[in-house]
């Protein structure tokens, strides 16, 4: 209850205060007693808001949008075609910094082919919206534009790594009886520039010197960027070779002996 309407309250508790004064001297007790009654009204109905005095019908206040920014997730970097780590997270805000709800922002990918899920997010209580970005194809540089109303606006970069090497993670330059197989599997990495494994990448195998076999001949990078292959050296003893091929990356050359 504010100032005024305590002061307002009193006086008019104070008015019939001073009426049972003066009935008390000239009137019958009933008019007291009903005096009374009318005051505790009064100083009820005020408790409960219903005093005319208490009554007034607040409007609140819209914010209007003044801008959007990045709140987390800008400078990524993920395996082209594959999700970023985190999802990003838009913040809009009015002309004093507050998060502005019922937001909606249309984002578009402008720059590497990606795709956006959802592609329209609206602002929570706090003005934030957030969304997954999956990374395209067409290059290392990727960017998207979310858009406010039509008139603000932010944009958000990332880069796509891509394959840029075949490894020989385990198998190199054993030896074993003829047509029998190696004690170790042979394993390939597939890894970016700055040796991050690459998921899901078509590896195939190929013998190319000493007539052995390949279990398997093909299959896809695991969460390691690797995949695994079991190898049987030839009938003849000496030189066994296998190439591991990975799109257009250098191959590697897995190189093994076969002994009497």
């Amino acid at each position: 209850m504010t100032t005024a309407v305590v002061a307002n309250l009193g006086e008019d508790i104070g008015r019939y205060w001073g009426a049972k004064a003066s009935l008390t001297k000239t009137s019958s007790m009933s008019a007291v007693r009903s005096t009374l009654r009318a005051a505790l009204v009064l100083a009820s109905a005020a408790l409960l808001g219903g005093c005319p005095f208490m009554s007034s019908t607040a409007t609140p206040a819209v914010s209007t949008p003044s801008s959007i920014a990045v709140a987390q997730g800008n400078g990524q970097s993920a395996q082209a075609g594959k999700a970023l780590p985190s999802a990003i997270v838009l913040r809009v805000v009015d002309e004093n910094g507050h998060g502005v709800a019922k937001q909606i922002a249309t984002l578009v990918v402008t720059i590497g082919g990606g795709t956006l899920s959802p592609a329209t997010v609206v602002s929570d209580t706090l003005g934030e919206m957030r969304f997954v970005w999956t990374l395209g194809q067409a290059g290392p540089a990727q960017s998207l534009l979310a858009t406010v109303n039509g008139t603000i606006s932010v944009s958000v970069g990332a880069t796509a790594i891509f394959p840029a090497q075949v490894i020989i993670a385990q198998g190199q330059l054993q030896s074993g009886k003829v047509a029998t197989a190696l004690k170790n599997d042979i394993v390939i990495r597939v890894v970016g520039p700055a040796n991050q494994p690459m998921i899901g990448v078509a590896v195939a195998f190929t013998v190319t010197g000493g007539a052995g076999g390949i279990t398997p001949q093909s299959g896809v990078t695991n969460a390691l960027g690797e995949l695994s292959t079991k190898w049987t050296l030839g009938a003849a003893a000496g030189s066994n070779t296998l190439v591991a091929t990975a799109g257009q990356l250098p191959i590697a050359t897995i190189n093994a002996t076969a002994t009497p």
